[in-house]
Order: structure tokens, then sequence, then C-alpha cells
């Protein structure tokens, strides 16, 4: 019979310290034995559903010890969870089960629930359901803002390599108390919290309350150490005009899930005293880079490569490979040839910093690339320079449909703050700067640029051919700039 290794981390943690606090809020508290003994009398009314091992169901729970009892329950049963995200409208999380053939779905409303009776688990009768190994620990979902979301099979042993060879990396021990503000179904979220929790008692804290800042009154309360988090929330933190501090136990603050640009890591370091350590990973294979020292971010780089990863750079299209025990099997619904056999071919483009030797350096994605009149553009090479625009915090640029065919046209989205912004100063900003093919023809004036709950820009919306009448586009601008 199959040992997972998780699994028997967390039964450790029950036999020798079944008192020891998991997971708690300001107001809250529940032990390695609390979880325990809820996982269990969930795993009994699950297996009243003789559900076959090795089928898919789906989680859905907020963060807290529910999240955890549900996880536990499900892989003591042999179950394989597909973690979907709790703000996942019901028609969309429905798609999804469908999609990947799941048994059913267990969901949970209360973060914090007393008994098995407080969650719900619906068959999904007549449903053709898939059967993979006892072996998958969970099927993560990317985040599917370019597209319809996959699953990623990972198996429990790479769930387990990926805490350890990050746990290494960052220097966190059972000792450490870990905020859980980003969502527990997130792969970052998991990784960050949930495993520590489940594989070495590490304490997971939560806050009491949605707001924007409750996470961080959670973490002042109970001392935390470590706290991931997103450029979103760092950038408006650094924008407020009387921040809370950070609680004085916090050792280690990391961004991750979405590129941070230099001047915010600065910011946050200038008025927190504290540095932002950016964080590189991907749902498909763990912990990819890390900023060590602190530095990294602010001088554009995501750090070196994670203990126990191998990172290789295709010569040809300068794509990035990663070679990982944390590495996953596979893609639902189905496979490709990027992912299996111990290496993920992401699509980010990469290079290695030739003034950080051994730290790596994002120039984008190689499904952004834009082709404007025959010649390439990187859009985070135009990002960059539209950074230093007055006002500007938050600006996207990617490609849109226009007169001479799909993604033609480059266009710059800005967010809150960038008011002042002109198509005409864009150009002029631009000119002599850049070639004039990388020079954007349409801007865009948002509140605030579009994001998903991992933190990740919402790229289908700032594509969206309605955004348009907000733009302001100039053909004899064009025109007169050589366009």
């Amino acid at each position: 019979m199959f040992s997972d290794p998780i699994l028997s981390a967390f039964d450790r943690l029950q036999a020798v310290q079944p008192e020891r606090p998991l997971v708690a809020s300001p107001s809250r508290l529940a032990t390695v034995a609390d979880v325990h003994l809820q996982a269990g009398e969930l795993a009994s009314r699950l297996h009243e559903h003789g559900l076959v091992p090795g089928r898919l169901v789906g989680l859905v729970a907020p963060n807290g010890p529910g999240f955890l009892v549900g996880y536990l329950a499900l892989r003591r049963c042999g179950l394989v969870p597909v973690l979907c995200d709790l703000a996942i409208p019901s028609h969309a999380l429905e798609g999804i089960l469908e999609r990947f053939d799941v048994a059913g779905c267990l969901s949970l409303s209360d973060a914090w629930p007393r008994g098995g009776e407080h969650w719900t688990f619906v068959t999904r009768l007549g449903a053709i359901v898939r059967h993979l190994p006892e072996t998958v620990g969970a099927i993560k979902l990317t985040s599917g803002s370019t597209g319809t979301p996959r699953g990623v099979v990972v198996p429990s042993a790479a769930l387990a390599a990926d805490e350890a060879q990050l746990a290494l990396t960052m220097g966190l021990t059972a000792a450490d108390r870990h905020v859980g503000a980003i969502p527990f179904s997130h792969s970052y979220g998991f990784s960050s919290v949930v495993m520590p929790a489940l594989m070495r008692g590490a304490l997971a804290i939560v806050p009491d309350e949605r707001s924007a800042m409750a996470p961080l009154a959670a973490a002042r309360d109970l001392e935390a150490t470590f706290f991931p988090a997103v450029p979103a929330w760092l950038s408006c933190w650094v924008r407020l005009a009387s921040p809370p501090p950070l609680p004085p136990s916090l050792r280690l603050l990391t961004s991750a899930g979405a590129p941070l640009a230099p001047e915010t890591a600065r910011a946050v370091r200038e008025r927190f005293g504290l540095p932002v350590q950016v964080f590189y990973g991907a749902s498909e294979c763990g912990g990819i880079a890390f900023d060590r020292e602190g530095t990294a971010a602010e001088q554009g780089t995501v750090g070196s490569p994670v203990e126990g990863v191998a990172i290789e750079l295709d010569t040809e299209t300068g794509r990035l490979r990663v070679r990982s025990a944390a590495a996953a099997e596979g893609y639902l619904p189905e496979p490709a040839p990027e992912l299996g056999g111990g290496s993920f071919l992401t699509g980010d483009l990469a290079a290695w910093d030739e003034r950080r030797p051994g730290e790596l350096r994002l120039l984008g994605r190689a499904d952004d690339l834009v082709i404007v009149k025959g010649k390439n553009v990187q859009p985070r090479e135009v990002e960059n320079l539209l950074r230093s625009l007055p006002g500007v915090d938050d600006v996207c640029v990617l490609g849109v449909d226009g007169p001479e065919g799909p993604r033609s046209v480059l266009r710059a989205v800005f967010g809150a703050g960038a008011a002042a912004v002109t198509f005409e100063g864009v150009v002029e900003h631009c000119r002599g700067k850049l070639a004039e093919h990388k020079i954007p023809r349409s801007v865009v004036v948002l509140p605030e640029l579009p994001r998903d709950g991992r933190g990740k820009l919402d790229r289908r919306q700032l594509a969206d051919p309605g955004l348009a009448a907000a733009a302001v586009f100039a053909a004899g601008a064009c025109r007169s700039s050589g366009a």
C-alpha cells in the first residue's frame, strides 16, 4: 500500500505533539489534534459514498483549519484533491469539475468547522470519472489568465520535495509562523503555508476578517516571522499615507505570483525597513529561484536557483527549463510535452544576469511577444521604460488586435496614479529610447489594473476591444512618429 509522505509527516506530528498550535487567528486556535480528529471524522463520512481510491474530488474551502481538514480527509481516503479557488463563480467551478472528470466536490463555507456535518459533499452523478494513481497528492489549477485553466498533476512526493527544498533555501523551520493571506488553493499559498503546517507543524496565521489590512494585523498579533505577499499588496502598502508597521517579529517578506517592480521593492525597504525577497516559482514545478540576500528585486532579478533545482536556458528560444524533484507529472485534461519526466519547460524568457553572477533575470513571456510590422516587441522592455513616467506605479503592455491583424497593435494600460498620462506624453517619453515599432499606439488609463486572486494581471480584460473607447488613440501621431 502506498505511504503518502504528507500523511506520514502529519501522523508523526500527531503522535509527538498533538497539542501543538497549527492554525491561529487573533481570536481562534486549532491544534494538531483538532485537525487530526476532524479529518478522521470527515474521512469516515466520505467513505460512506463508496468512492474508489484515485478518483478526483474538488476541494473548495476558505483559508483556515477547515482547508487542512478537507485535504487530509480526501488523502486518507486515497482520493485526489483538485484545489479550487473559493472565489470561482459556481458556473465556472462546474465547468472545471466537468473538464477534469471529477467524481464529486467537497466544499466548506466556514473556515473553522466544528465537525464533519459542516461540510457539503456533492457526487457528480452520471459523470465520466477519471482515475489517477493514489500517489498523486493534488491537482493544482493554473491561473488561466490567458485561457482555460489546466490541471497540474502533482505527486505527493513532489509536494514534499518542494516543501523541503524551499525550507532549506529560505531557512525556514518548524518554529516559524507563516501568514496565510494567499488563498490556500493557489500553488503559492499551498506551498508557503499549507505544506509547512502539515509537514513540520509550522503555525499558519489567518486573519479574522477579509479586509486588506487584516493579514497585517493578524501578523502583528501573533508575531509572524514569514509573510508571503504579492506585488499588488506591496504596491498598495507603499502608496498609503500612513501604512501600518510590519511586525517586529517578521524576518522574511517574500513576493511571488507576478513580476515585482524594482521601484516597489525599494519603496518597501525604505518605508518598512525590511527587504522584499522575491520568489519565483510555478504550479508545474514548485520553487525555481529565490533572492537569498534581499537585494535581487531592486535590481530586477529573481535571485538564484532554489536548492535541488537545475535551470537550463534554451539556446534557440531563450525559454527556461527546470529540472527538480518537485516537478509535476503532467497536465489534465490533455498532456503536453513541456511537462513530465522530472522537468518543465516554462513559457518564461530568461537570461543569467551579467552584473549579478548566478542570478536569473526574467525577460517576459514567450507567448506575450508582439509582432509589429514584422518586428518582435517584448512588452517587458516597454513596461520598464514606462514605469519611469511621473505618477506611474502600475502598467501593462500587450498586443491587441488591429487593422493589420491579431495582436498587431501595442497597447499600454496604466493603473491608478497615472491620471496625467496622455498618448502624446507616452510617445514623447519613448521616442529616442525605443525603436519606433516598440512605441505604444494605444494608451488606456484605468482606476486599477484587473488582477486575479493570485495577483496576476487578467490579460483577457486588458486586451478587450471595449477598452479602445477609453484609449487615447491618435492616428496622426502614429503617422508623424513613422508608424
